[in-house]
């Protein structure tokens, strides 16, 4: 979706984080397609950093920025990106709450709908999957914060079966750091559930 591109295009131009790369992996693809599609983008950037002898071309890290939403393979993505060496950034319900976090507190069971239409407007007037051009991104380190205290919340382990729960502030904090490691130090491709 529209949102994910805008949020870390906002992020990566807030932070200079130039070596980021933001891959648009399309709308409405299964987690496990993604993972997967992920491993490709990330390999085929290897063979051209060895092709090319340019280190510069290699990715540092991949992401993949994921929604939980009722996707029944989730489990299995989450197998394969752990074996593939591919981050994941997991938002339950979805990305929308790491977006609110931006502005509030939220602890309470979610669905996405209500997040989309009901929760999140009251902070972005007609929020239709487009981010105003005045969205807080520097707000990032309070959205962590808020984020980390509402885990701390959850008896499960496993972040999939925790709403609201998100840990995109470890995608961010990825992309806060190759802003600070500058242009020498290679590519990060940062992924949504339709990136890699």
């Amino acid at each position: 979706m529209v949102t994910e591109i805008e949020y870390l295009g906002g992020l990566k131009r807030l932070l200079k984080s130039r070596p980021v790369e933001v891959v648009d992996m399309g709308i409405g693809r299964d987690p496990r397609s993604l993972v997967n599609r992920a491993i490709q983008e990330r390999d085929k950037a290897e063979k051209y950093a060895q092709r090319e002898n340019d280190e510069n071309r290699r990715f540092d890290d991949t992401w993949v920025l994921l929604d939980v939403d009722e996707h029944s393979n989730l489990s299995e993505a989450l197998r394969i990106a752990d074996r593939g060496g591919i981050n994941i950034a997991l938002s339950n319900p979805c990305l929308e709450l790491w977006l609110l976090y931006h502005y509030c507190d939220y602890t309470t069971t979610v669905h996405r709908q209500v997040l989309c239409t009901e929760k999140l407007p009251k902070y972005i007037s007609g929020y239709k999957k487009h981010l105003p051009a005045d969205f807080p991104f520097e707000a990032h380190p309070e959205a962590k914060k808020r984020a980390i205290r509402a885990a701390k919340g959850h008896d499960s382990p496993r972040i999939e079966h925790r709403n609201p729960s998100t840990d995109v502030w470890k995608l961010v904090e990825a992309i806060e750091k190759a802003g600070q490691t500058g242009p020498a130090s290679g590519g990060s491709a940062s992924g949504k559930g339709r990136r890699a």
